[in-house]
């Protein structure tokens, strides 16, 4: 875990690209895609209501017979259920997604907060860790191994930068500190 938060202190940029790399076009197209959806959905739900509410009209003025219109508007409702169904899952998955960068920059102004850790101790854990699997050990040339992932708090299982990338990120900055810039980590 100190490895991890002093990689975010030092290499806050290149982590962060790092860990929006996922983000790639298909998945913004697919979001874009998800939106579109919803509130097609959501237009065609209020579209619904009106039709209803004509069709009643209808039947009323003696336009459409009762049973035309007890076919057409249960048609209209199991529609309009099925829509009223998908959103809650269609808004959950948008707002899953589009937090992602959100709770990376919280992520990132907490690990900053901190000066040096000397101690795990358990408040630490809770503000920086949501959850542990451990997964069952394997053998491999009777060497035990095991893997364990750990989900950081709003941004679930960090990626670190490689040596070479932090070397290349290190660099990067030396050479704008000798050119008289100050890059922030």
């Amino acid at each position: 875990m100190q490895r991890v938060l002093k990689n975010v202190q030092i290499f806050e940029k290149e982590f962060a690209r790092k860990q929006m790399e996922c983000y790639s076009e298909d998945k913004k197209k697919e979001l874009a895609e998800k939106r579109w959806e919803l509130n097609k959905s959501k237009r065609r739900i209020a579209e619904i209501d009106g039709l209803i509410q004509k069709l009643y009209e209808d039947n009323a003025k003696g336009k459409l017979s009762d049973d035309r219109y007890a076919t057409l508007s249960m048609a209209y409702e199991e529609e309009q259920q099925k829509l009223k169904a998908a959103l809650p899952e269609m808004q959950v998955y948008l707002e899953t997604e589009t937090d992602k960068t959100e709770n990376l920059q919280r992520f990132i102004a907490k690990v900053k907060q901190l000066t040096e850790i000397k101690e795990l101790t358990p408040e630490l854990i809770h503000e920086f860790i949501d959850r542990i699997v451990v997964y069952a050990p394997k053998y491999l040339d009777g060497k035990r191994y095991q893997v364990v992932d750990v989900y950081y708090s709003g941004v679930g299982i960090l990626r670190e930068l490689s040596p070479e990338e932090m070397e290349e990120a290190f660099q990067k900055r030396l050479a704008g500190q000798s050119q008289g810039k100050e890059i922030p980590a």
